[in-house]
């Protein structure tokens, strides 16, 4: 890194609490099982910095340089499913106005060359109160803040009151107990997840979430999955667990819903070299999260094997993998920092602001037409007019032509001539039945009832394939990894074991596909019938 400092992590799960004015903290010194520790006292002072259009926040994150208290410094805070994950780095590795170079390359798909500028300062008083378990343990800390925020470009000083509370044990028991306490006193979960949402949001600049429910079903889906794969590209970079998986979920999704929609909103055109592109990212980073998978299965496997010598299989297992997965690492790192996955999210970001644009045109020519007054935009002959979303009608074209697909893609398992056609043959249903899915999924606000059944099924036909590629996948690790020659006739003779139990787990899945996809098929039906 440029500045020498590798950054720590530390996860966060926390609640906030806003305080009425005049109202008092309710005692919460006497939890079961902590005892409290004294009253710490400290003021913090925190810059915090994003984009011009605050595209940091939008996403749930934060970047800030907060002075005083126990672990001062730079902090980068990122969504992690319910809490957040804080990355951090010491005051001095970057400058008071200039954020540190070891966590901007962690956001270099959120910002993509936009400048970081300040757009708040918030001091907070702090009163904390710590608990301890009978073992000395950290178990929960409440903190009582007053604070005072100045927001860029806005005069005057803003004032509130909030509480924290983080329950550092598992089940969260004590957060339970503390909430109920405030909760009875008047004092309700704060409406903002941060400090700064509240800030911006008082001083008149509400932020939406890119993951909002505002608009039409398809651009929703792909806002939201846009922003999954931002969120995502972060946490690959901080080595997340799952964040690999999450990445390449969020481009599936996003490549679907183009390539089954794309052609409904007259935008095929349009979509064909993001879709492109989406691949091309998925199987840039398919060989990393390989590596994940198989990493772990292939140990479990010879685990459950009664083949000799298991310790020394693990081991040279263990050093196969390791280096297929640091060459994998190094290629996604080098693709994730590619010009052309910048461009793939500007061309996406692009996209769902030009359908966001088309609706607003369309409301406006609607409203003119209404109140008599000449339409904004050339009148268009309604057979002829684009639609600003997804229909019905055009949804069940659509799923209807896509289980037509399968049904003949199923058919030709059956009717294949070789195990490797066959295998090829499952392959391709997995992929048609991954589209199907994600088509429902897209449009499924339309008919949340009929899809939610569809789905569940779905999942099951999907977790069946997903078992047949993992062993064929599989299949062809072990038998890379028997080809070194550092491999014994002992070891060796494992890894056949491992081979041949990984075909009949493919085979198992193979006899299910045709009654699974019926019966999904059944359940999906009601959305295109």
């Amino acid at each position: 890194m440029a500045d020498g400092s590798t950054p720590t992590q530390v996860r966060e799960v926390e609640r906030k609490y806003t305080i009425p004015k005049g109202q008092a903290l309710p005692p919460v010194t006497d939890l079961p099982g902590a005892r409290a520790e004294p009253v710490e006292l400290a003021r913090l002072v925190a810059r915090y910095f994003d984009t011009p259009d605050l595209r940091l926040l939008r996403l749930g994150m934060t970047l800030r340089r907060r002075e005083g208290g126990p672990d001062e410094g730079w902090h980068l805070k990122v969504p992690d499913g319910g809490a957040r994950t804080e990355v951090r780095l010491p005051l001095d590795a970057g400058g008071a106005a200039h954020p540190p170079e070891g966590l901007t390359r962690l956001l270099r798909a959120v910002v993509r060359g936009r400048p970081l500028l300040e757009v708040a300062q918030i001091a907070t008083e702090r009163r904390r109160h710590g608990f301890l378990d009978g073992e000395g343990r950290d178990v929960a800390e409440v903190v009582e803040d007053r604070v005072r925020a100045t927001v860029d470009g806005q005069t005057g000083e803003l004032r509130w009151r909030e509480i924290e509370v983080e329950d550092h044990t598992d089940d969260g028991g004590l957060a339970g107990t503390i909430d109920e306490r405030l909760t009875a006193a008047g004092i309700l979960p704060a409406q903002s997840p941060s400090k700064l949402h509240h800030a911006l949001a008082t001083a008149g600049r509400p932020v939406e979430p890119e993951t909002s429910d505002g608009g039409h079903p398809l651009r929703r889906y792909l806002r939201e999955e846009l922003a999954n794969l931002v969120l995502a590209d972060v946490g690959v970079r901080l080595e997340a667990h799952e964040s690999v998986h999450s990445m390449r979920k969020a481009a599936r999704r996003l490549r679907s819903a183009l390539q089954s929609y794309g052609p409904v909103l007259d935008a095929a055109e349009r979509a064909a070299p993001l879709v492109e592109d989406l691949r091309w990212l998925g199987r840039r980073l398919s060989e990393a999260r390989d590596v994940e998978v198989q990493h772990e299965r292939a140990l479990t496997r010879i685990a459950d094997s009664p083949v000799p010598h298991r310790e020394a299989v693990q081991a040279r297992l263990e050093e196969f993998f390791t280096q297929r997965g640091a060459t994998a690492r190094t290629l996604m790192l080098e693709t994730l920092d590619s010009a052309r996955h910048v461009e793939l999210l500007d061309a996406m970001e692009a996209l769902v602001g030009e359908l966001d644009a088309r609706d607003a045109r369309d409301e406006l020519d609607a409203r003119d037409g209404l109140d008599g007054a000449a339409p904004a935009t050339p009148a268009r002959r309604p057979a002829k007019r684009r639609p600003a979303d997804l229909t019905p009608r055009a949804v069940a074209r659509t799923l209807r032509k896509q289980a037509r697909k399968i049904d003949t893609r199923v058919a030709k398992v059956r009717e294949a001539a070789s195990p490797e056609e066959r295998d090829e043959a499952v392959h391709r249903v997995r992929k048609a039945a991954k589209r199907l899915r994600y088509a429902i999924e897209t449009a499924s606000p339309l008919f949340p009832k009929k899809a939610k059944r569809a789905l569940t099924a779905f999942d099951d036909l999907q977790d069946m394939l997903g078992e047949f590629q993992d062993a064929t996948v599989a299949r062809a690790h072990l038998l890379e990894a028997s080809a070194d020659q550092g491999h014994s006739a002992e070891s060796s003779f494992a890894l056949g074991i491992a081979y041949q139990r990984e075909v009949e787990i493919a085979e198992a899945q193979v006899a299910e596909l045709r009654p699974m996809w019926k019966g999904a098929r059944r359940r999906a039906r009601p959305l295109w019938s």
